[in-house]
């Protein structure tokens, strides 16, 4: 996962791929670009481990803003045994 500012306006796939000289295949199109927080410009894209670590450069590049760049994106499951009650309500 890799996280990055664009202040200007709501980033499209292109958009990304342009700034950060990202191939087709280096983006996950189903991901998309998602607005991980607007009113800071905020947003982050699925890449290849390879690519993130490209783009990840020319931000340091750029900029040492510790909220942008490449993080992990572990997979998310349950932890234990299914409960026979269901699953935990919300608070």
């Amino acid at each position: 996962m890799f996280q990055f500012r664009q202040p200007d306006e709501v980033p499209s796939m292109d958009s990304v791929r342009r700034r950060f000289g990202l191939g087709e295949l280096e983006m996950d199109a189903e991901f998309g670009v998602i607005a991980t927080d607007p009113a800071e410009s905020l947003y982050c894209v699925l890449l290849t481990a390879e690519a993130a670590g490209r783009a990840t450069a020319r931000l340091e590049k750029a900029s040492g803003d510790p909220a942008q760049g490449g993080f992990s994106n572990p997979q998310v499951e349950p932890f234990g045994p299914p409960s026979a009650f269901g699953p935990p309500s919300a608070f």
